[in-house]
């Protein structure tokens, strides 16, 4: 499957503000904020957590007020995302443009619905975690590909065993395939006619936390 996810593609989706106009931000936002609980990270850390892959850097707010004394780092492959995050939030984080090529030495990395985007994932997830004592990895769980899609990878339980030994958790997800008004239209307005029409609710959708320990 061919991969649209270049550089060039998603500069040109956070120049334009496409990211933004189909409610990207909120996604984000949510994404942590549902995320976070099942990290397992002390309040009182203060050592460097590093979000690679970060878009505009909506986590940074949701990470500084439950890790106050941590050290925040952002890394985006996007320059037009990373110039957007250190104005919006160059007060709380630092901002890099890289990949997995340009990761600093940190404590912890957190990809955060980055790696179904990726081509060769499992040689980059390797690469993460020699940069690192604990990394989280969340994708969607158990999604069927579209073609043409952004997402060009699909995860199980069993995704990353070529790495080692992790722990895992299965979770459910407010519409991660979809945005803004799609997310309501598609998903829980219809859902509330298939409440009053008597017909099967769709499922909420998954996701999996992959959680690597040194």
């Amino acid at each position: 499957m061919k991969n649209i996810n270049t550089k060039q593609y998603w500069d040109n989706r956070f120049r334009t503000g496409d990211w933004e106009k189909k409610g990207g931000e909120l996604q984000t936002k949510k994404f942590a904020e549902s995320q976070i609980k099942y990290f397992g990270i002390n309040s009182d850390f203060k050592g460097t957590i590093l979000d690679f892959g970060c878009g505009l850097g909506d986590a940074m707010p949701i990470y500084k007020k439950m890790y106050p004394n941590a050290n925040l780092i952002g890394i985006d492959i996007s320059e037009q995302a990373i110039n957007k995050c250190k104005i919006k939030y160059g007060n709380i984080a630092l901002f890099n443009i890289g990949d997995h090529n340009n990761i600093p030495k940190v404590d912890i990395i957190i990809a955060s619905n980055v790696f179904e985007h990726l081509t060769d994932d499992i040689s980059i997830a390797k690469s993460l975690f020699d940069k690192c004592c604990q990394l989280f990895i969340i994708v969607p769980f158990n999604e069927k590909i579209n073609i043409d899609s952004e997402h060009i990878n699909s995860y199980d339980e069993t995704s990353f065993e070529k790495i080692g030994n992790y722990n895992f958790v299965i979770f459910k997800s407010k519409g991660w395939s979809q945005y803004g008004f799609n997310l309501i239209f598609n998903i829980y307005f219809k859902n509330v006619l298939r409440f009053l029409l008597r017909k099967k609710i769709n499922k909420r959708a998954k996701q999996i936390i992959y959680i690597f320990n040194k």
